[in-house]
């Protein structure tokens, strides 16, 4: 560990040295070639088949789609259980091969695989620590995900989480980083005495990725660098893209509190007592969770959840959205280096990328969800 942080720091110094950073080009993203007529209340995974079609999971509605964008059609290939071919609040869509996907059945603690048709062929029990939180899967069938700090038999300072890959067939794990997690609050382990949000909102951290070939990609918080891991080779670190950010406001306080509580599962909620959501709370009991929830005092530098691998080497990173105004991207080389920035209409939010597309989820005032494509700029 000593070493691979005297390494980090030796390559973060020789960024330093490099020319400081020019202000990149934006290219706006402004009107799909595609837009699906079907409404979904939650899109939480898009994954591009090699045919052109995509699988998409609704978080909240509770199922997998096969969808082509060119026909406009829609076929639903998972539904709502928790039998062999059916999944209960699903998440990521994880490419295994070309037509091979890891779908993560959250509501049932495990992973579903599935085929090139998007149906469920094999079950993988979600046993292991972190597993469920899956972020790649490599050639060797090795699988990337973070090991939650409850999990560690030592437990990291300061919300910090080990990156690792772990082998099923020979049980091996091996740490391939450390990275900042989430930021939980201060007075996490006391008892509590009334409901709260276990996370501080808005809190900083790092957001990673895992590409084709086992590459790893983090994006610092820290100065907001973006790192390149690939096996075999030391890291490459980018230079800095910090800039100042924005206060929290009461506006932005209170739209936390509302999206925590109605995307966020509670166990016992869930049908058999497995996971599910709590009926919508009242004007009073939000209030009362708004004042009982920490609060970063700015916006992060940018969002960890809106952390892309693209094709090519690129990798694409979300900014804070603002409500009303357009959303940015930042778009990286495999040096770190940002090649141009990204101008979505407001609204939005990039899930997918894929050889030729990006993949957009629009969100009506009413919280009603589109799929767009737009094509990949160049």
């Amino acid at each position: 560990m000593q070493q691979s942080a005297l390494h980090f720091s030796c390559a973060c110094a020789l960024a330093g040295i490099l020319a400081a950073p020019v202000e990149a080009q934006v290219v706006r993203l402004a009107t799909p070639n595609a837009r699906l007529a079907e409404e979904f209340s939650a899109i939480r995974g898009v994954r591009e088949l090699a045919d052109g079609r995509v699988l998409l999971s609704d978080y909240i509605d509770q199922r997998v789609v096969l969808v082509d964008l060119t026909r406009g059609s829609v076929v639903q290939r998972v539904g709502k259980g928790g039998g062999p071919t059916e999944a209960r609040l699903p998440t990521r869509l994880i490419p295994v091969s070309p037509d091979t996907t890891i779908l993560v059945d959250l509501g049932n603690n495990r992973l579903l695989l599935l085929d090139g048709e998007g149906r469920a062929v094999r079950t993988i029990a979600g046993e292991r620590p972190g597993v469920l939180g899956v972020r790649g899967v490599d050639a060797g069938g090795a699988l990337y995900y973070a090991v939650p700090g409850w999990a560690e038999q030592h437990p990291l300072q300061n919300d910090s989480v080990r990156i690792v890959k772990w082998k099923p067939r020979r049980g091996t794990e091996e740490t391939l980083a450390v990275v900042q997690g989430e930021r939980m609050r201060s007075d996490i382990r006391q008892p509590a005495l009334t409901p709260r949000i276990p996370l501080v909102g808005y809190g900083s951290q790092d957001g990673w990725v895992v590409a084709e070939g086992g590459v790893v990609w983090i994006v610092r918080t820290g100065g907001y660098r973006v790192e390149r891991r690939v096996p075999g080779s030391p890291p490459v670190v980018g230079p800095s893209y910090a800039y100042p950010t924005r206060a929290v406001s009461e506006a932005d306080r209170l739209a936390f509190v509302r999206e925590f509580l109605a995307t966020s599962p509670t166990s016992g909620k869930g049908e058999g007592g497995g996971m599910g959501f709590s009926p919508t709370l009242n004007q009073q009991e939000v209030a009362e969770m708004l004042r009982g929830t920490q609060f970063a005092e700015r916006h992060p530098l940018f969002d960890a959840g809106r952390v892309i691998a693209a094709p090519g080497g690129r990798l694409w990173v979300g900014r804070p959205a603002e409500p009303g105004k357009p959303v940015l991207y930042d778009v990286f080389d495999e040096t770190g280096r940002r090649l141009t920035m990204v101008e979505l209409l407001p609204a939005r939010r990039i899930i997918a990328i894929g050889r030729q597309s990006v993949y957009i989820v629009a969100e009506s005032e009413s919280g009603i969800q589109h799929l767009e494509r737009y094509p990949l700029p160049r």
